[in-house]
């Protein structure tokens, strides 16, 4: 079942990366003009989750991962190189990595590596 991405989920505050952050870390952290930040804003919130829609049936089923979070994934693998196995990783323990995505809460959960191949061999 297809189903959009929220595009503003509020923070909260025990889970936000941000709270365990102190002075100059949280400052680049949270630049605009770091990698991450760029990646999310730029890359990942202007994909058209919309054009994807057609791979998943209407109805009944779980809805789909966010098309946002798995096309973003797609394009660091191949961006950074990574094997499948680093790019789970990154996704699941490198901050960056999960900001870059949009996963902003440490409770966000990234795709599970099923839902990621499944997408990936709908796409192609």
């Amino acid at each position: 079942m297809f189903k959009k991405s929220d595009r503003h989920s509020q923070l909260d505050l025990f889970s936000s990366p941000t709270e365990y952050f102190r002075d100059s870390k949280k400052k680049k952290y949270l630049n605009d003009d770091s990698w991450h930040n760029q990646f999310r804003n730029h890359v990942v919130m202007r994909v058209d989750e919309s054009i994807f829609s057609v791979l998943y049936t209407d109805g009944r089923g779980a809805p789909n991962a966010s098309i946002r979070v798995l096309v973003g994934m797609m394009i660091l693998k191949e961006g950074q190189g990574w094997s499948d196995e680093q790019l789970f990783e990154n996704c699941e323990y490198n901050l960056l990595v999960r900001s870059a995505l949009g996963l902003m809460s440490l409770e966000d959960a990234a795709p599970v590596p099923s839902t990621y191949y499944l997408f990936r061999r709908n796409l192609v």
